[in-house]
């Protein structure tokens, strides 16, 4: 399957899944629904570490922009304080990778800070652009007007840093 088609076929079953939601409210309940959308996201930080007499540590080139840190044995960062038995690899995410919404709906995304001091996130296709702190939750809000796959970018931590909405028809 070409990653095209698999794409195509994971925002089906994502549109799907938010319409059965819908078709699944009732009454007042999804009057609401459609109106306002709250989406609650973290900004964190994955880490991992090996003992380098298990795993060798990988000497693969990894993307720049801030989102992977790949610490040697023996490196002061990623919390190795000096270790050379151990190597340890870090990269910032978001705790979820797709969140979703109808056509309409005035959107607010909620993002808490856990891990690094700032993220500077930007929503190119709304124009939003705002700084989310370590243990504060920052809000931006917009309305969605079209079907579509849109970015929210931590440009902090770049490639890695990143999340979809996804805006279907759902009435």
């Amino acid at each position: 399957m070409s990653r095209n088609v698999a794409l195509l076929v994971a925002l089906a079953v994502a549109a799907v899944s938010v319409g059965a939601a819908f078709a699944l409210s009732t009454g007042d309940e999804a009057k609401a629904a459609v109106k306002v959308r709250q989406i609650y996201m973290s900004a964190v930080e994955w880490k991992g570490s090996a003992s380098v007499a298990k795993e060798a540590y990988p000497t693969a080139r990894l993307p720049g922009g801030g989102g992977y840190e790949s610490c040697p044995p023996g490196s002061q960062e990623c919390d190795l304080k000096g270790d050379t038995t151990k190597w340890a690899i870090e990269t910032y995410r978001f705790d979820t990778a797709l969140v979703a919404a109808c056509v309409g709906e005035r959107v607010t995304l909620n993002i808490f800070g856990v891990n690094a001091a700032e993220h500077h996130i930007n929503v190119p296709d709304f124009n939003k652009n705002f700084v989310v702190k370590r243990g504060m939750l920052a809000r931006t809000t917009f309305t969605v007007k079209r079907p579509g796959l849109y970015s929210i970018l931590c440009i902090t931590h770049q490639p890695s840093h990143r999340a979809d909405l996804l805006v279907s028809s759902c009435g």
